[in-house]
């Protein structure tokens, strides 16, 4: 279970491994994720989300649409002094693009999982890491919001993420990130693939009420998810928009136009 810990003065979690009668070995630890809506720098940079990021007081973060233009290094400075400084961030792209960056309390290494390679923008926000003390694969992404014309590039995207899917299904694996679809999809073109996804054997962590996208035109939606796998059982997931002084999502003011998605994962060990 995660126990509260006092360190240097901050009160922080521990992930604690213990015995579950006839199950073997459990690691229970919080996941979130969360989409800073950063738009390639189209919008203000907001350097005061990493002090709400560690606020979820997760043990790892799936960060999306992350661009930080010069603020990276003061960025991960402020999660790593919160307890989160092991980080692995999606490889550098060869044209403007948003990227995808996952911290971790835990030691973090990147997956050998083959990462998509046909653009420049899906390659720049997806990101695999594990964590190997407890063998938890984290794959994180945000599937870019392609436009019409590009329909071939989301149907790739979606294809390299069903078969990404297959290879960790007998893992513990989360795949955790803003998909651009929506919970319940209609049966056809990016929908097809999630729901195959799903009836493969993955599963969807469903907060019980809210939406993690709140547009200001009014417009809400479920379109970042948290997916595992049989190895790991995920429960008290929840959209979060407002935590302490920070406002996620859900106001003209507030740091995105996403809510965080967090929950809490038990690891299953063979």
């Amino acid at each position: 279970m995660n126990l509260p810990v006092r360190f240097a003065g901050r009160v922080i979690l521990v992930a604690v491994t213990y015995l579950s009668a006839g199950h073997g070995e459990e690691t229970i630890v919080r996941l979130a994720t969360w989409n800073l809506n950063n738009r390639v720098g189209k919008v203000r940079f907001r350097p005061e989300a990493a002090n709400a990021a560690a606020a979820l007081n997760a043990d790892a973060i799936v960060l999306t649409e992350y661009y930080p233009q010069r603020h990276h290094r003061q960025f991960c400075r402020v999660l790593a002094d919160s307890g989160l400084k092991y980080r692995v961030l999606s490889t550098k792209p060869a044209e403007i693009a948003n990227r995808t960056l996952i911290v971790s309390r835990f030691p973090m290494v990147r997956d050998d999982l083959a990462l998509p390679a046909f653009d420049n923008q899906f390659p720049a926000n997806t990101v695999a890491a594990i964590i190997p003390s407890f063998g938890l694969r984290i794959l994180g992404l945000r599937v870019p919001a392609y436009l019409p014309k590009q329909r071939d590039l989301l149907l790739k995207s979606w294809a390299w993420l069903e078969d990404a899917a297959t290879s960790l299904r007998n893992s513990p694996a989360i795949i955790l990130g803003d998909l651009n679809v929506g919970a319940v999809p209609k049966r056809s073109g990016k929908g097809e693939y999630f729901l195959r996804i799903l009836e493969s054997g993955w599963q969807r962590a469903a907060p019980a009420a809210g939406y993690s996208y709140l547009g200001h035109s009014g417009h809400n939606s479920e379109i970042d998810h948290m997916l595992h796998t049989s190895r790991c059982h995920v429960h008290g997931a929840e959209y979060v928009t407002e935590l302490g002084d920070f406002i996620y999502a859900g106001t003209r003011d507030a740091l995105s136009d996403h809510a965080a998605l967090v929950a809490t994962v038990e690891v299953k060990h063979e």
